[in-house]
């Protein structure tokens, strides 16, 4: 067999990555927040006294003869796959056994889901929980920390600029849900006023915090927008709503509503959206780690959000492109971009590399490449980004 330049220290390194990926797709499985997670759940949903029964003999045989299947068509022992299926069952029954005992010993409350209300609140309060625990670290971490969610970040700031580029008038800014502010300083050199509006106290502390002289013209408020942002009429020259935020937000015709008032003839909006229709939903699940901070999860009907080993559910509606568009039928559209596509589906290992002593360094290259196809799929009409991008103005 021909190996060229394939010598041991080059195997080595592929073996590291293929066997970093089995963990990662094991941890889908097995680690907090997953599949054995909401398999103890539905367990649990559909046992009349809350206690289940962790075993299914016939559930587990058809996944181990799946296994040996799989691993017969591949060239695998079946013995070997069989015990490796064994071990995962058996670690997930434990994992389950530890969810009984802390959400049924400790009396932890169960939300109803087909309560819409109950669910809407239950959602809320992930919301405030997940938005006090980020708030010092957001910056650094939160956005940083996933590599899909840090390039559509720098893309939404690309688009944000050339909506900037063509404002006549930038008397006045408004972040519509602007977490820690980080895009109410980018817009602060370039109006004279900037406003910011969260409903967590904790996001709007830390964005505060970042005020210093060069940015005494910012302001930041807390406030729920759901209840409206009471801002005079013709007052606003440029409206954001950025990371997704628009599919947050139950009373969105309402805040659009008052938007239309608020904008200034010349004013322009930034809009952020998760799409229904991307490559992602349509993929549906994905078996390792995502590289995205949240993403929704249609069966769950929520948006999931990871963090620290927690996992966060919080109220969120995706929009197709249609859908985007009729929201935004008495504005006048300038353009709508969807982003990232391949770059919020490649897990994270395929673009770093490992060596012995666990050191990464990222694969810049690739990296680029894929940003640069994510960019052009962008701005083509088959709309597989996981958000949509919509920009545009009042209808003069």
């Amino acid at each position: 067999m021909l190996t060229g330049k394939l010598d041991l220290s080059k195997l080595g390194d592929r073996l590291r990555k293929v066997d970093h990926f089995l963990i990662d797709v094991l941890s889908t499985r097995l680690a907090d927040g997953g599949l054995s997670d909401y398999v103890a759940e539905n367990k649990r949903k559909s046992s009349f006294d809350g206690v289940f029964n962790k075993r299914r003999q016939e559930v587990e045989e058809e996944r181990i003869n799946n296994m040996k299947r799989w691993a017969m068509e591949s060239g695998i022992d079946l013995n070997f796959a069989a015990s490796l299926m064994y071990q995962i069952i058996s670690e997930s029954c434990r994992i389950q056994d530890e969810i009984m005992i802390k959400k049924y010993r400790e009396k932890q409350g169960v939300i109803n889901e087909e309560n819409e209300e109950d669910l809407y609140a239950y959602q809320r309060q992930n919301l405030i929980m997940l938005a006090a625990k980020v708030a010092a670290v957001y910056d650094k971490e939160y956005v940083k920390g996933f590599w899909g969610t840090k390039v559509y970040n720098e893309y939404e700031k690309e688009i944000l600029r050339k909506a900037i580029s063509g404002l006549p008038d930038k008397k006045l800014a408004i972040d519509l849900g602007c977490a820690t502010g980080i895009m109410s300083f980018e817009m602060a050199p370039l109006f004279d006023r900037v406003v910011g509006y969260d409903i967590s106290p904790e996001m709007i502390a830390a964005a505060k915090g970042k005020i210093s002289n060069e940015f005494s013209h910012v302001e930041f408020v807390n406030i729920d927008i759901e209840d409206g942002i009471n801002i005079p009429d013709n007052s606003v020259s440029l409206a954001v709503m950025n990371m997704g935020a628009a599919s947050d937000i139950r009373n969105l015709k309402g805040i659009l509503k008052e938007l239309r008032n608020a904008l200034r003839p010349d004013g322009k909006f930034f809009f952020s959206f998760y799409n229904s229709e991307s490559l992602l939903t349509q993929l549906g699940f994905l078996p390792w780690p995502m590289p995205l901070a949240a993403h929704i999860d249609f069966d769950k009907r929520c948006l999931e959000v990871h963090y620290n080993s927690e996992v966060f559910f919080l109220y969120a509606r995706a929009r197709s492109v249609e859908e985007v568009k009729n929201l935004f039928s008495d504005f006048e559209i300038d353009g709508i971009y969807t982003f990232p596509t391949l770059a919020s589906i490649l897990p994270d290992v395929i673009l770093e590399d490992e060596d012995k002593e666990g050191n990464c360094q990222e694969n810049s290259k690739a990296k680029k490449l894929i940003k640069k196809i994510d960019t052009v799929l962008a701005a083509s009409n088959l709309y597989s980004g996981i958000y949509i991008i919509v920009t545009g103005g009042r209808i003069v």
